[in-house]
């Protein structure tokens, strides 16, 4: 009787799906040369950006509005001179859209209030769609795994295949595996003509969520 030989692989899982979030992140930034200046503009533009917002609730998941802070700084001088304070007052907010063919819209209207500027777009899955697909994605590497571990044994003449180890990258030799996280490779983007003002029409590429394993198995 032959004796069984160990074969150890790793496997990968990887799939592409349409996100059906977006973040869309804003910030509000006023200077003034007070404090009541600065913090005025600033708490006016909360209040159109909040009243913004509540006119699209009905597309949103969430939302959420820091309040004004404030601070101060003196500008600087190449001469070392000592000038006045200069007065900041900020807020940041971020609006989880669920309705993604609204994104484009919710953006440029945000983006018109005065002092607001969109500072960031993210793409993501809600927590019951990432674990769906993730799950699926690691059924899809150890299948991977599985199909490399029978082509070794083929080759060796051997028939019989058995996993005797299924683990996370590193775990088979002990070490801590490396967190992987669902990655945009980008966002494309257009201009199409939206009345006096272009409207940029927003087109998330797919998310690429991928898995991998390690499997050690018995070829008898």
């Amino acid at each position: 009787m032959t004796n069984p030989v160990t074969i150890t692989v790793t496997g990968h899982g990887e799939r592409s799906v349409a996100p059906n979030r977006c973040v869309v992140r804003v910030s509000i930034e006023f200077d003034g040369s007070s404090r009541a200046e600065a913090a005025d503009a600033a708490t006016s533009s909360a209040a159109a950006l909040t009243d913004a917002i509540r006119g699209v609730e009905h597309d949103l998941s969430r939302w959420s509005l820091d309040r004004v802070q404030h601070s101060r700084y003196r500008p600087y001088h190449p001469e070392g001179e000592r000038l006045p304070w200069n007065y900041r007052s900020t807020a940041t907010g971020a609006v989880t859209v669920r309705n993604l063919d609204a994104v484009a819209a919710i953006v440029d209207r945000l983006a018109g209030i005065e002092g607001v500027d969109v500072t960031g777009i993210g793409w993501s899955l809600t927590r019951k769609r990432h674990a769906k697909v993730v799950a699926r994605v690691r059924d899809l590497a150890v299948q991977d795994a599985l199909a490399k571990a029978h082509g070794y044994a083929d080759s060796l003449g051997f028939e019989n295949v058995t996993a005797v180890a299924l683990a996370d990258p590193g775990l088979l030799d002990g070490h801590r595996p490396d967190a992987g996280m669902p990655v945009m490779r980008s966002m494309a983007a257009s201009g199409p003509a939206h009345g006096d003002r272009p409207t940029v029409e927003l087109v998330p590429e797919k998310l690429r969520i991928t898995a991998d394993v390690e499997a050690r198995f018995e070829a008898r």
